[in-house]
């Protein structure tokens, strides 16, 4: 007896993160649904997820080719309607009426340096944080959008007349660090070198800003620059 009869062949499947195996090599959406435990099949709506990342609908009687290289991926909601959403320019169906920033991301392929802002014509744009979701039940497609990640300043401990000031690292000149250090501009800045010496920063001069730096701040004397 041919092995193929003693043991058919069965496909795996994917829908909502489980894994399921069928011998039906293109199943139908219902029983799709079914072999995942979606009853009645007909309160539901079946989405694949393509190659291409995107997201297609399934009808109940439409057929899915499951034998194709990888592991085909579903998304079942209990709904009776699609709603749809733009995500960097790429139209996504979904199946309900709000989406979260972890599903844009999943969706999407967006990176953690990526950010996910919303397009709104009549305010400023809004940056989608962690765990927000946004409705998608008005009047438009809700457009959403990828931009990289602002970075944040880093942020450094120095002293100043011995009392500790925190500024962000980098480069400065003598002018705008005692902006930074909310120095009087018409007063000299001293700063410590390591052997304990005091040396005033020149009008101009240029200084990178690092922990630990320690400056005095004076009125400024005969003499001084």
């Amino acid at each position: 007896m041919p092995d193929d009869i003693l043991c058919p062949q069965r496909f795996e499947i994917i829908v909502n993160h489980n894994t399921y195996a069928t011998e039906h090599p293109v199943p139908t959406g219902r029983e799709v649904l079914l072999l995942a435990g979606f009853r009645p099949a007909d309160d539901y709506v079946l989405l694949l997820r393509e190659d291409t990342g995107m997201l297609q609908d399934i009808n109940l009687e439409d057929d899915v080719d499951v034998r194709r290289p990888g592991i085909e991926r579903f998304l079942a909601f209990r709904s009776d309607r699609l709603f749809f959403f733009v995500l960097d320019d790429r139209r996504y169906p979904w199946a309900e009426p709000t989406v979260g920033e972890a599903d844009l991301r999943q969706l999407g392929g967006v990176p953690p340096v990526k950010e996910i802002w919303l397009d709104r014509k009549h305010e400023p744009d809004l940056k989608l944080e962690p765990g927000v979701t946004v409705s998608l039940k008005g009047h438009e497609v809700e457009r959403f959008y990828t931009a990289d990640r602002a970075v944040e300043p880093v942020l450094v401990i120095v002293e100043l007349n011995g009392d500790p000031r925190k500024i962000r690292a980098g480069h400065y000149t003598t002018e705008t660090l005692k902006a930074a250090l909310e120095v009087d501009p018409t007063w000299d800045l001293d700063i410590i070198g390591h052997d304990g010496v005091f040396r005033p920063l020149e009008p101009g001069e240029h200084i990178e800003v690092v922990a630990g730096l320690k400056f005095v701040s004076h009125v400024r004397q005969g003499g001084s620059s």
